[in-house]
C-alpha cells in the first residue's frame, strides 16, 4: 500500500522494507554527499498492506460450501491453493517494487526520486478508489472469471511498467496494476476458504498470508538483485511473465460455475455479531496503527544509520531478520483469531508500543529489538485486524474488506506527511515518539470494548449460531403452542373453540355462567 510521498526537498537514497515482511532493501546505492541523509525518506510506501485480506477463521456455518468446490477435487483444490498463494506473492513483490528499485528508476528516467513517491502515492490512492466499487461491480461474477481477468488486468498494468520510458507511462502502469490489485485482495482470501471444508479453513488462509508474506523475504531481495544487477526493467518483464502463467493457471484451476438448481448455495456473508458502532472503532483503530506506523517507517534507514548508529551495510540482515519474524508470527497468531481476537489486537499494539519506545532509545541494541518487535507486532495486528473488522461488518464481508483497506491505506497515506513535518521541525529523533502516541491512542480505543462484547467473540461462531438457532427453535414450538391450545380464561372463545355454529356456542356460553346447568 504505497503511501504519500515526502515533499520534494527531503532526496531518497535508500530504501526499507515494511515490519510485516520486511527483507533487504535497495541498499547497494552510495550515498550522494551533498545530500543530509538524515532527513531522507527511505521508503514512500509499506507494502504487504495490501495483503490483509479477508481472514475469517471461524465460519459461521459448518456446512456453507459453494457448489462449485463440492465439485473439486482434493488434488485440484490444493493446486488452486498453491495458485492463489503464488499470486499472492506476486501482488505484493509488485507492491514493494517500487520502494525496493526508486533510486534505479529515478535514475534511469533521469527524475527525482521524489517524484517515484508520486507514483507511489498514486498506486496507494487508486487501491482508496478502487476497492470498494470493483467489489461491488463484481458481486454477480463467477469466482473463476473474475480472478482471472483481475491478474490479466495486473499483468498488462506490469507489462506497461516494464514497457515504460517516462515518468508518465510507468505511472499509468501503475494505476492499471493498483485497480487489479484491490480487487485481488478483496477476492482471494474468501475464494480459498470455500474450496475447502470449514475446519481447514484457517489453515487454509493462513497459507494465502504467507505466500504474500514471503515476499518481502523472497520477492523484494530478487526484485532488488535482478534490477541493480540488470537494470530496472527487468524486475517487472519478470513479474509480467509470472502474472500471465499466473492468470492462465487461476482460469484453468479453479472451479467453474456449476448450475445450483435444486440445490441451496448456502453464502454467510454477513459479520456474525454486525454492528455499526464496533466496525467504526476497529477502522479508527485501524487508521491510527497504520499513521503511526508510516510515519516512523519512512524514515527507518537514516534513523537506523544516524540515530541509533547502525552500519549500513547490516540493515540488510536485520530487515531479513524481521521479514522472518513476520512470517512466522503469521503462522502463529492463526489459532488465536478465533476466540481472542480483540486480545490478539491489545497484544500486538502493545508490542508496537514498546518497539517504539525502544527506538526512541537510540542504541544499536534498541533498534534491533525493535526491528523484531516491529515485525512480529506488525504482522499479528494485520491479521487480527482484519478479523476484527469481519465479525463487526454490517455490511457483505467483501465489502467491509474493501472499507477496511480504504481506512488502512488512508493511515499509511497520512503517516508520511506527519512524519514529513515532524523532521522539518525536530528531526528523526522525534519520529519514534510520534508513532507511540498513535499507537497509544488506537490502544486507548480497543479499551473501550464492552465486557459483554468481549464474552460474545470468544464464543465459537458456529456455537453461537447452534445456540441461536435452538432458542429460535423453541420460540417457534412456542408460538405454535399458544395458537392451537384451547382459550381457557375467556367463556366465548372456549365455547368458540370446542363448538360448532352459533347455537352451540351460545349453549356453551350458558353452562359456563350458570353452574346449575353443566
Amino acid at each position: 500500500m504505497p503511501d504519500t510521498c515526502a515533499p520534494d526537498a527531503h532526496r531518497v537514497d535508500d530504501t526499507a522494507d515494511p515490519p510485516r515482511a520486511v527483507t533487504t532493501e535497495t541498499l547497494e546505492t552510495p550515498h550522494v554527499p551533498q545530500f543530509e541523509a538524515e532527513e531522507e525518506p527511505t521508503t514512500l510506501s509499506m507494502p504487504i498492506i495490501g495483503a490483509a485480506s479477508v481472514v475469517v477463521v471461524d465460519e459461521a456455518d459448518t456446512g456453507s460450501r459453494s457448489i462449485e468446490a463440492l465439485t473439486l477435487s482434493p488434488r485440484r483444490a490444493k493446486l488452486a491453493l498453491f495458485v492463489l498463494a503464488t499470486a499472492a506473492f506476486a501482488a505484493s513483490a509488485n507492491e514493494a517494487s517500487i520502494v525496493a528499485l526508486s533510486q534505479s528508476i529515478a535514475t534511469g528516467l533521469a527524475v527525482p526520486v521524489a517524484s517515484i513517491g508520486l507514483v507511489a502515492t498514486a498506486f496507494a490512492l487508486t487501491v482508496v478508489a478502487a476497492a470498494t466499487p470493483l467489489t461491488l461491480l463484481t458481486a454477480k461474477a463467477s469466482k473463476r472469471v473474475t480472478l482471472s481477468v483481475t491478474m490479466g488486468v495486473w499483468t498488462v498494468g506490469v507489462l506497461i511498467a516494464a514497457m515504460s520510458q517516462n515518468l508518465v507511462q510507468l505511472t499509468g502502469g501503475r494505476i492499471v496494476s493498483a485497480a487489479a490489485h484491490a480487487l485481488f485482495w478483496a477476492l482471494v482470501a474468501p475464494t480459498a476458504a470455500s474450496m475447502f471444508a470449514p475446519h481447514l479453513r484457517a489453515r487454509t488462509v493462513t497459507r494465502i498470508m504467507v505466500g504474500a508474506a514471503a515476499a518481502g523475504v523472497v520477492g523484494t531481495p530478487l526484485v532488488t538483485f535482478s534490477g541493480t544487477s540488470f537494470g530496472w526493467h527487468t524486475p517487472y518483464w519478470g513479474l509480467a511473465i509470472l502474472g500471465a502463467v499466473l492468470t492462465a493457471s487461476l482460469a484453468l484451476a479453479l472451479p467453474g460455475h456449476v448450475s445450483s438448481r435444486g440445490h441451496r448455495n448456502v453464502q454467510h456473508t454477513r459479520g456474525d455479531v454486525p454492528s455499526r458502532r464496533m466496525f467504526a472503532k476497529v477502522l479508527t483503530v485501524t487508521f491510527a496503527a497504520t499513521a503511526g506506523m508510516s510515519a516512523s517507517w519512512t524514515y527507518i534507514v537514516p534513523f537506523f544509520t544516524k540515530q541509533a548508529g547502525l552500519d549500513i551495510s547490516s540493515l540488510p540482515a536485520v530487515f531479513a531478520l524481521g521479514g522472518i519474524v513476520a512470517v512466522a508470527t503469521t503462522l502463529a497468531v492463526a489459532p488465536f483469531l478465533a476466540r481472542n481476537v480483540v486480545q490478539t489486537v491489545r497484544v500486538s499494539l502493545g508490542l508496537l508500543a514498546i518497539a517504539w519506545a525502544l527506538l526512541a532509545i537510540a542504541s544499536p541494541w534498541s533498534a534491533i529489538a525493535a526491528e523484531v518487535l516491529l515485525a512480529a507486532g506488525w504482522a499479528a495486528l494485520l491479521a487480527a485486524l482484519i478479523n476484527w473488522a469481519m465479525r463487526h461488518t454490517p455490511w457483505r464481508t467483501d465489502v467491509g474488506a474493501s472499507t477496511y483497506t480504504m481506512a488502512m491505506n488512508s493511515g499509511g497515506a497520512l503517516g508520511p506527511l506527519v512524519g514529513a513535518a515532524i523532521v522539518a521541525a525536530w528531526g528523526t529523533r522525534a519520529l519514534p515518539l510520534v508513532s507511540l502516541g498513535l499507537t497509544a491512542a488506537a490502544a486507548i480505543v480497543t479499551t473501550t470494548i464492552d465486557a459483554r462484547m468481549l464474552r460474545r467473540l470468544r464464543v465459537p461462531r458456529r456455537l453461537r449460531r447452534a445456540v441461536q438457532a435452538r432458542f429460535a427453535m423453541v420460540e417457534k414450538r412456542r408460538a405454535w403452542t399458544q395458537r392451537t391450545r384451547p382459550i381457557a380464561l375467556r367463556p366465548r372463545g372456549r365455547a368458540t373453540s370446542f363448538t360448532r355454529g352459533s347455537v352451540r356456542a351460545r349453549r356453551a356460553l350458558r353452562r359456563s355462567v350458570d353452574p346449575r346447568r353443566r
